[in-house]
């Protein structure tokens, strides 16, 4: 290589660094100030904790006085129980638009997808009043219904894109061989459009997980509420005590970080495939 490509090099490693430390920090900041006392912490809030004196109490007041698992068991649930939901009908319609010949299929398509274009914060009074209707409010299915109605149309975007670089002559040959509509999904459809569905579980996980805004106007009772809901009012509670705070923060981050981390590669590769359909 010349100096010129070498140099083009370093500065991509240095820029890509400066951009990995960024993202980084903030979650390392809020780790290391977990491990201090009120009192370290207000000192010097960018230094060290004290390693032989770290305040492990914060993560134990969290899990005993403030059940933190218990609200991860609320948020799973509402986090899972939405993506199967979004799965089990945005394969269908994705499949149907991708390879079906039916009448209306565009305009019907076009309709589903406008509506990704009206942000939640538009409906959510008059979801919110025919939730009432329906004894939904401070319900863990009104969350769940609202994310459907809001997800949906982005999930069949993308499974539809993937869906469609499938080669006919596959399914041809599923259908010369008996196999029935659902067969051709099973055995055709979700294995070949594995790395968009993959991607939708993963970014749908920890959509819903970190979402405040929806679980926060439905919810009410501390009982059903989400664990961010729960830390939002746990932040503005124990305002004088950062550091307890900041153990809510890194435990509620561990779950999304962990999708993240163990499934990265179908992202990027969901991602790829999706958009060169």
């Amino acid at each position: 290589m010349n100096k010129r490509q070498i140099m083009t090099k370093v500065l991509i490693f240095l820029a890509l660094s400066i951009l990995a430390i960024s993202n980084i920090y903030p979650l390392l900041f809020v780790f290391m100030n977990s491990l201090k006392d009120r009192t370290e912490y207000l000192k010097n809030p960018f230094n060290l904790p004290n390693f032989k004196q770290l305040a492990w109490g914060n993560y134990e007041t969290m899990i005993s006085q403030f059940q933190i698992f218990r609200l991860f068991g609320n948020t799973l649930f509402i986090s899972l129980v939405t993506i199967f939901f979004l799965l089990a009908l945005g394969i269908v319609a994705s499949y149907a638009f991708a390879k079906l010949k039916f009448i209306g299929k565009n305009v019907i398509y076009f309709l589903i997808i406008s509506s990704m274009f009206v942000p939640v914060q538009v409906t959510i009074i008059p979801l919110y009043m025919l939730f009432s209707k329906l004894h939904l409010v401070d319900t863990h299915w009104a969350v769940i219904l609202t994310y459907l109605g809001v997800f949906l149309s982005e999930a069949i975007l993308l499974m539809t894109a993937t869906f469609r670089g499938i080669p006919d002559e596959i399914i041809e040959a599923a259908e010369l061989d008996g196999a029935g509509y659902f067969d051709i999904l099973r055995h055709v459809i979700i294995p070949m459009g594995r790395p968009a569905i993959i991607l939708c579980v993963i970014y749908y996980f920890i959509v819903t997980w970190n979402d405040l805004f929806t679980p926060m106007i439905l919810l009410t009772n501390m009982d059903s509420r989400t664990v961010m809901v729960a830390l939002a009012s746990l932040i503005s509670r124990y305002s004088g005590d950062p550091t307890f705070q900041f153990a809510g923060l890194f435990l509620a981050a561990i779950p999304a970080i962990l999708v993240y981390a163990i499934f990265q590669k179908y992202i990027i590769k969901g991602i790829g495939e999706g958009s060169t359909r």
